[in-house]
């Protein structure tokens, strides 16, 4: 290895030996960022490259006389010479019989190739050149390749067996692929003289090496060197997941938007999800925080220790310490994991949640993950890849997040979905940001994510039958531990994923039954909805005498399995279905007044008596 490429990230030092024993080499992953590399020019300062440059930095110590460069759209092109390199290069053009800067046909690029590789059989000595296929998978136009494709793959691969020794080196084809498997992997794979070299994505010592460069250029930087440090590294932990290049670009974002470099968090986001404001520090959600409980405890009856346990979660996104532990602040800016019986306002609690946190209750995208059990189901939520049907429509969750950054996103019955989705889930947990069908990244990083589940609540029994594993009777406490065991063995042992389970643990919020004082209020705002229906309707009066009231909420409340559903269902069924005949047989008058004397059975329906 070069002694003055020592500093250089493992990857290029990678590329650097190989230059001695490939003659072709295979880069993927990270391959349109731009690197910090020592600037060969100044010992000891530091610039950033592009990928044809970089690998001209390592290329050019080790005796290369050339770089050439070919794109589809522009051509081939000399990026940089020796003067002895120079003249071998132009005779490589001369070879092939094509000129810089013109776009090639296939075949030309084949010729473009062999010229190089055998470049060595046509003179007796000089240096090497190098060949870069800047985006190698555009050379090919679908999964099927055509015959002139294949004839372009075969010729490739014969010229990698057929290269010989340059001085230290060879005449390098490097191929730049945004995916290994952008070529055949009887190609890629298959011959031996190939090297494959993945590059990448920075990690967070290279983040805050670029951030420690870019803190300068911030607007309105302190002095204090001390304050400039701690920017620098929170500019790059709030920069998980992304490239340096975007690194630049949230700088220049910040200095045309005016963001200062004390709101380095706020530029990140402007990048990301393309609002500068940010809902999760407005004045306007501190007030509402403060007030929740008790607007939250009369949306969502009878669950004042989950509603109390969902706003220290909520509080600890709002002021920003969301994934402060783990200095990852690209994840989600909360998570909730609500158990419980059915029926108990888990699902109305995260609707209640959307408009509490952005004002609109429509600000809340909801999937039930009994549609998506299929293996193929993957598709509609980030959608459909190349050559499929849909390709260009986009995924239901992905463009809803697109659309809508801030957002609560609940995954309904998570314990249903495929398998193959929960390592979706992760990726949002864990880097909030997902990539699309279409290769497009979608952040999560505003979102709150909701998932909700029966699990443990009816477990299978020693002969697989289900056996109910908490009941009314049991007190909230014994309720909660026993609910989270099974979350934590289904998890765990039932289908393996403890990773899964180690993301939500200690976001679960595990809900009561609906004990009888809940839902005696839930009948009776059922039973006020359905009198202010009337009013609005027809303009009349619906009341109830002490008895017939009683009997309806006696039948309302009588069984509490299916919780409030339960409770609504049965009022529909004995008062509003005889409500709705009575009404429809004899329509009232503006101010009448409808008093139900009694609600009798009949059959399997009921008939009101009317006073």
């Amino acid at each position: 290895m070069n002694p003055e490429n020592s500093t250089n990230p493992a990857w290029l030092r990678e590329i650097d030996l190989a230059l001695c024993a490939h003659p072709q080499i295979l880069l993927t992953g990270n391959v349109r960022d731009l690197y910090r590399l020592p600037d060969p020019g100044f010992a000891g300062r530091v610039r950033f490259m592009g990928l044809v440059e970089a690998l001209w930095s390592v290329a050019q110590p080790r005796g290369y006389g050339a770089l050439l460069a070919y794109s589809t759209g522009v051509g081939v092109e000399l990026i940089s010479a020796t003067p002895e390199g120079r003249t071998a290069a132009e005779g490589v053009l001369r070879e092939a019989d094509v000129e810089q800067r013109r776009p090639l046909h296939l075949a030309q690029v084949r010729d473009l190739i062999t010229a190089v590789t055998d470049l060595d059989r046509r003179r007796a000595a000089g240096p090497p050149v190098a060949l870069v296929l800047s985006d190698a998978a555009r050379l090919f136009t679908g999964e099927l390749l055509s015959p002139e494709e294949r004839l372009f793959l075969a010729t490739a691969d014969r010229l990698a067996y057929r290269a010989l020794p340059v001085g230290t080196g060879y005449n390098t084809i490097f191929w730049v692929l945004d995916r290994e498997h952008d070529l055949p992997a009887w190609f890629a794979t298959g011959n031996h003289t190939l090297r494959i070299t993945g590059i990448p994505e920075p990690d967070l010592s290279a983040r805050l090496a670029t951030a420690g460069d870019m803190a300068a250029k911030l607007p309105e930087m302190p002095a204090d060197e001390a304050e400039r440090d701690a920017i620098a590294r929170r500019f790059a932990e709030a920069s998980h997941g992304m490239r340096l290049r975007s690194m630049q670009d949230v700088v220049r974002l910040a200095a045309a938007a005016g963001i200062p470099g004390g709101r380095i968090d706020d530029a990140v986001r402007a990048f990301r999800v393309g609002v500068p404001d940010n809902p999760w520090q407005s004045a306007g959600l501190r007030d509402r925080l403060r007030t929740a409980e008790k607007e939250l405890g009369n949306r969502v009856l009878g669950q004042p220790d989950a509603v109390r346990r969902v706003l220290d979660i909520l509080a600890r996104s709002a002021t920003g310490l969301a994934g402060a532990h783990t200095g990852n602040t690209s994840k989600p800016r909360g998570v909730l994991f609500f158990a419980g019986p059915t029926g108990v306002g888990k699902t109305e609690l995260a609707k209640a949640l959307a408009e509490l946190l952005f004002g609109d209750e429509n600000a809340y995208l909801r999937f039930d993950m009994s549609e998506f059990s299929a293996e193929h189901s993957e598709a509609r939520l980030i959608g459909a890849p190349p050559g499929f049907i849909g390709h260009d429509a986009g995924g239901e969750l992905t463009n809803g997040i697109r659309q809508q950054p801030f957002r609560v996103v609940l995954f309904d019955e998570i314990e249903k979905a495929h398998q193959r989705l929960l390592d979706k889930f992760l990726q949002i947990l864990d880097d909030g940001r997902l990539t699309d069908g279409r290769g497009g990244t979608v952040y999560f990083t505003e979102a709150l994510i909701v998932f909700t589940t029966n699990l443990g609540i009816v477990v299978p029994g020693e002969d697989n039958k289900p056996v109910e594993n908490v009941t009314d009777e049991m007190e909230l406490p014994e309720i909660e531990e026993r609910v989270r065991q099974y979350i934590e063995v289904f998890f765990r042992h039932l289908i393996g994923r403890p990773e899964l389970y180690n993301r939500v643990e200690q976001s679960i919020v595990v809900f009561d039954f609906l004990r009888p004082e809940a839902a005696l209020e839930i009948a009776d705002r059922t039973i006020g909805r359905v009198a202010e229906a009337v009013r609005r309707n027809f303009g009349a009066t619906l009341e109830f005498s002490d008895s017939a009231r009683e009997e309806l909420l006696q039948q309302a409340t009588y069984n509490l399995r299916n919780g409030g559903r339960g409770i609504v269902a049965t009022i529909e069924s004995i008062l509003l279905n005889p409500l709705a005949r009575e009404l429809f047989a004899r329509p009232p008058v503006p101010g009448q007044t409808l008093r139900v004397a009694a609600i009798e059975p009949q059959g399997q329906n009921y008939v009101l008596v009317m006073a």
